[in-house]
């Protein structure tokens, strides 16, 4: 195979790479270049929970299921947030307020991340939350909570960005936006609360997601570099971590 030019291109390329990948008797440097073909392919038609944003200039050292019949006070926070700190134009709106009350259908992940924005590095959490439609697509909803990093230490809680993602072909999100300004009260509590579960579920193996292919994803990996005082998790750096947030008035 040449892996210079290699492009999935079509549907049974597509297959063809699944079964190359599901056999698992390839070496490591092939398998993760059949696996970032296959998300590149998955991405670009938006098959299952893959999203851009959740891959180019980060490191996603980890990765947890929802519960969401059972994590009932993270959704409604969600939606408390949603409320008072995006301003989202009425389609949006509609979509979301769809979103978080179909119950039945409701599925979510927390992904924990370092973040390269032009040079700033951010540490951050996505809380992404959707469910299946037609099968192999899924609609999504995005909150990604982020603080800057400067001299190996997260300085606090300082942006939200928002992907509103339903499902609508291979095309841009519906909307999306940076907020950084006036942020509230709801929406530093909402950080703190993901940034404890990045300690306390870091162990408990039912709330890990960890499917094997992600060893030979790029984006998927520990991180790169510890911070001498982090908000998220950091093995065996339990001294690390900040506990305390700066308070802020809404």
């Amino acid at each position: 195979m040449d892996t210079e030019s290699f492009k999935i291109d079509n549907v049974k390329e597509y297959q063809n790479v699944k079964k190359a990948i599901s056999k698992k008797g390839q070496p490591g440097k092939i398998m993760r270049f059949l696996m970032n073909s296959l998300e590149s392919y998955r991405q670009s038609r938006k098959l299952g929970w893959s999203r851009p944003w959740n891959k180019y200039n980060l490191t996603v050292f980890q990765s947890f299921k929802l519960r969401c019949k059972e994590d009932k006070e993270l959704i409604a926070l969600t939606k408390q947030l949603l409320e008072l700190d995006i301003a989202m134009p009425s389609s949006a709106r509609q979509f979301v307020e769809e979103l978080l009350v179909d119950e039945k259908h409701l599925m979510g992940f927390l992904f924990v991340h370092d973040y390269d924005d032009k040079g700033q590095l951010f540490e951050g959490v996505t809380l992404s939350l959707g469910r299946v439609k037609d099968k192999k697509f899924r609609d999504r909803v995005d909150l990604i909570f982020e603080s800057p990093v400067e001299n190996s230490m997260s300085q606090g809680f300082s942006r939200i960005r928002v992907y509103i993602d339903p499902y609508m072909g291979a095309k841009e999100p519906l909307w999306s936006c940076v907020v950084t300004e006036n942020l509230s009260v709801t929406a530093h509590q909402a950080f703190d609360q993901l940034a404890n579960y990045s300690w306390s579920w870091a162990r408990q193996e039912d709330r890990l997601w960890n499917h094997w292919t992600s060893d030979y994803i790029d984006y998927f990996a520990p991180r790169k570099q510890p911070l001498e005082m982090s908000y998220l998790y950091q093995a065996d750096m339990p001294e690390s971590r900040i506990q305390k947030r700066e308070e802020k008035a809404a």
